[in-house]
């Protein structure tokens, strides 16, 4: 599995705060710049560099390593919007933008006339693979372009905003950009929708994204020539601050909060089906977010009220053992009080067929109140029947108290263990001038990388083996 976390609201464009990717980003401008400073230098002295190339292979790696990173669909994604998080159904609605970068091949179908001024073109959709570019001069133009089949694998229902635009950024690199603004139901795995800690349940809800149509041997998108990758900086042109996507500041997920320095998590994760073997198995891309729900409104009101309620029914057992008729109209009192909390509560609680920590609380709190109650009932039974002393009847009572008490107490705790810290709201500022080192395990994210990466700034490659930001 590999993984990249996206940190979007830390730092900006050159404050090297969206995790390795910009790092191997930099290693690869690196490489592909010294593959042209030798290249260039290969041609004044051809003898010299012929000798030193034969021995190390350096200048067959670095082309080895440019076809590899060319031969990538990577993947950019923007969230715009959650909505309300269904964990009966596990689904959620979401907006986001999906674009996809590659570097064409050629494997398209050209039809093209002779033109003798070009003035404009444009790319326009024809179905879901392919793209026709329309080229307005003297003479009209057409050729046809593959588009990566891509595919939401977990959307229930999805509708398209607008219609995908199909760019070539560079003519150079033939760079093409595919990009649709879509509205989907996502359904989202069993087991991460479960709401038994309920109200501190956490989820991850899930976007998932992979091409599936032609990625057999030998096919246009052949899974072993075409690798899944992340977009690169030099991919989304610094159109956003974390170049692969991130989550647009204005998202709120009703009922739920999410870290906003850590937004979104990109990991590529084999398929669940397919081929049965485990070299040719393709990946897809999981676009994660880590929600939370909001609990003050339990945390801060029900259960402060609970807790008191518990007291005042423990310290009841300070009357007098014979006075078991105010004892049991004081406990039923406080009983009916917390039924009515239950009812409504019960309200605001999922719908789900398993039980909940916050019935759980309610529970033990209702069975607390009746067990106090029956105790009550037996002393006043040892005292008047039996013939105890009230000096031993006392002693049951204090038993009885500590118990209640270390039981509310326990509840307590199970109850707010689960509870996440308040999150700091403070943006980071953007640091500059500080050097950050290519380390060897952010080598194999998400782009392709090899071992001989050299570190660089964004002028050129350093010397000194660190990344100057600008």
């Amino acid at each position: 599995m590999r993984r990249n976390d996206s940190f979007n609201s830390v730092g900006s464009f050159g404050g090297g705060g969206y995790g390795p990717t910009i790092i191997i980003d930099r290693c690869l401008s690196s490489h592909m710049l010294a593959a042209r400073r030798e290249e260039s230098t290969e041609q004044d002295s051809p003898t010299m560099i012929s000798t030193n190339f034969s021995s190390n292979g350096s200048l067959q790696q670095y082309k080895s390593y440019v076809n590899d990173y060319i031969r990538t669909i990577r993947f950019q994604v923007v969230v715009w919007y959650v909505g309300a998080v269904d964990v009966m159904q596990g689904q959620v609605v979401a907006k986001f933008r999906v674009s996809m970068f590659w570097n064409d091949d050629g494997g398209g179908n050209e039809r093209r006339n002779r033109m003798t001024k070009l003035e404009s073109s444009e790319w326009v959709m024809q179905g879901r693979q392919k793209a026709v570019e329309q080229k307005i001069s003297d003479e009209i133009s057409e050729r046809t372009v593959d588009i990566p089949p891509l595919s939401i694998l977990n959307a229930v229902s999805f509708d398209i905003i607008g219609k995908p635009e199909v760019k070539l950024l560079r003519e150079k690199t033939k760079l093409m950009r595919w990009t649709c603004l879509y509205k989907a139901v996502l359904f989202q795995d069993e087991t991460n929708m479960r709401v038994e800690k309920f109200p501190h349940d956490e989820h991850d809800l899930c976007i998932k994204l992979g091409i599936l149509a032609h990625r057999g041997q030998g096919s246009r998108w052949d899974r072993n020539k075409w690798r899944l990758a992340l977009a690169t900086e030099e991919d989304s042109q610094r159109s956003t601050r974390v170049p692969h996507g991130l989550l647009v500041d204005h998202v709120k997920i009703p009922n739920f909060n999410h870290d906003s320095q850590n937004a979104l998590n990109f990991q590529f994760v084999p398929l669940g089906f397919g081929s049965s073997k485990e070299d040719d198995s393709d990946e897809c891309l999981e676009v994660k977010v880590h929600i939370y729900r909001e609990s003050n409104y339990f945390d801060w009101n029900i259960m402060p009220m609970l807790a008191t309620l518990d007291v005042v029914a423990t310290a009841l057992l300070l009357l007098d053992a014979t006075s078991f008729f105010q004892r049991a109209l004081l406990f039923l009192n406080i009983t009916f009080v917390e039924i009515g909390i239950r009812m409504q509560l019960d309200s605001k609680l999922p719908n789900v067929g398993y039980q909940i920590k916050m019935q759980t609380i309610l529970n033990n709190s209702f069975f607390r109140l009746l067990g106090l109650e029956l105790e009550s009932s037996m002393v006043y039974y040892l005292t008047h029947i039996r013939g105890w002393s009230v000096e031993h009847a006392d002693i049951i009572d204090m038993i009885a108290a500590s118990i209640s008490l270390v039981h509310a107490i326990f509840m307590l705790h199970v109850y707010y263990k689960d509870k996440r810290p308040p999150m700091k709201r403070t943006s980071a500022p953007k640091q500059v001038g500080k050097p950050i080192t290519c380390s060897p395990q952010m080598y194999g994210t998400p782009t392709t990388a090899t071992p001989l990466l050299l570190p660089l700034n964004r002028q050129g490659t350093s010397q000194n083996g660190t990344l100057d930001q600008p």
